[in-house]
């Protein structure tokens, strides 16, 4: 291909600097490649060297139409930077020209200077002619350049195609932080899952989901971190219900109908609400069983080991609540009280004035 070619002999010369200075990239760089480009660089009506905007210069204005040009071509001397943005922008601007490149022989930059940013954002594409190989760097010219699709519009079509891919790759990259920061702030059950199997991958147990909970709402100092349990203390061979048990105990208060009733942690407040709420209604269990399904688990089931379904090793944290129902008590305090107010609203009774508890850490 005779533009991979052109390319090839161009940057051969420019790394034996033959390209001394503004006029030479000018001649003997951009020229040469809108020819290959097919661009008629002998018709002054397509191709217009020192086109006069307000006043002022820009190295090649390239028309596809008689009425405006397509693209404005800025030139500066070799190995220059991006100082010409401004002026480069400055001359679009005033013409109303949508696509605009600064060259300065080796580095190309191809610029859509209507769209919104900064310089560098409104940049679509910066090719180094050095550094990319010879096909690579035609692919690029080719698209952004070649006169049939700057003339169809399929060469703008596609810069600004990209320009909205690159636009919402910097959206996503500044919105990650503030999604892990929220995900931690309020951790899914499918999150605490997934650190629970990496947890069991490495020391061959589970943490709870409060454990879990906790490490993300208050996270340990760098370098202070002290895991809770060890495989070199008697708590390894301790058995898994009892490993499940390693959080520190916080007493809760429930009010429950205007009566107090007071159980030494979460799970056990939690266990107390559901069983009272069965009691007052035989279809509660049923109907709380299916306004409560989780991801990963089942909260609650007839059948035991539907609780956590795969999960054999979880099935000692089940408590058998009411005759033949089963329900998980491997529950970080946020889960506990977003399933306490799903069951007050099956029970019809309002969460705050009918039932009242405060799980530890559960709006943290």
């Amino acid at each position: 291909m005779a533009l991979i070619e052109t390319i090839e002999s161009v940057v051969d010369r420019m790394k034996k600097n033959s390209y001394r200075n503004e006029t030479d990239i000018r001649e003997a760089v951009v020229t040469r490649l809108l020819h290959e480009l097919g661009w008629d660089i002998y018709d002054t009506l397509i191709v217009q060297r020192e086109f006069t905007v307000e006043k002022r210069r820009v190295d090649y204005a390239l028309f596809t139409n008689s009425t405006s040009p397509s693209i404005f071509i800025e030139v500066k001397g070799p190995n220059a930077g991006d100082d010409g943005d401004r002026q480069l922008f400055e001359y679009a601007f005033h013409q109303g020209t949508p696509f605009a490149i600064l060259v300065n022989g080796r580095e190309w930059s191809f610029y859509l200077p209507a769209e919104q940013g900064s310089y560098s954002e409104r940049r679509v594409q910066k090719l180094d002619l050095v550094e990319r190989n010879s096909k690579d760097a035609a692919d690029v010219l080719v698209r952004y350049l070649k006169f049939d699709r700057v003339r169809d519009g399929t060469a703008y079509a596609d810069a600004r195609s990209d320009y909205q891919n690159k636009a919402r790759a910097r959206e996503a990259e500044k919105a990650i932080p503030l999604a892990w920061k929220e995900l931690v702030a309020k951790p899914d059950e499918l999150l605490i899952e997934l650190v629970a199997e990496k947890v069991v991958s490495l020391i061959g147990f589970r943490p709870t989901d409060e454990q879990i909970e906790d490490f993300f709402v208050h996270p340990p100092v760098a370098g202070k971190f002290q895991p809770t349990i060890s495989l070199a203390e008697p708590q390894a061979q301790q058995q898994p219900h009892e490993r499940l048990k390693q959080t520190t105990a916080k007493g809760v208060t429930i009010t429950f109908l205007g009566q107090t009733f007071h159980r030494p942690d979460a799970v056990s407040a939690f266990i107390f609400l559901i069983q009272e709420l069965a009691k007052r209604d035989p279809a509660f269990l049923e109907s709380f069983a299916t306004r409560a399904p989780g991801r990963t688990r089942n909260h609650i089931s007839k059948v035991r080991s539907q609780v956590y379904p795969g999960k054999p090793e979880l099935e000692a944290s089940t408590v058998e609540v009411s005759s033949g129902w089963w329900m998980g008590t491997n529950l970080a305090n946020r889960e506990k009280d977003r399933l306490t107010k799903i069951a007050c609203d099956v029970a019809h009774l309002k969460f705050g004035v009918d039932v009242v508890v405060e799980f530890p850490n559960a709006h943290s």
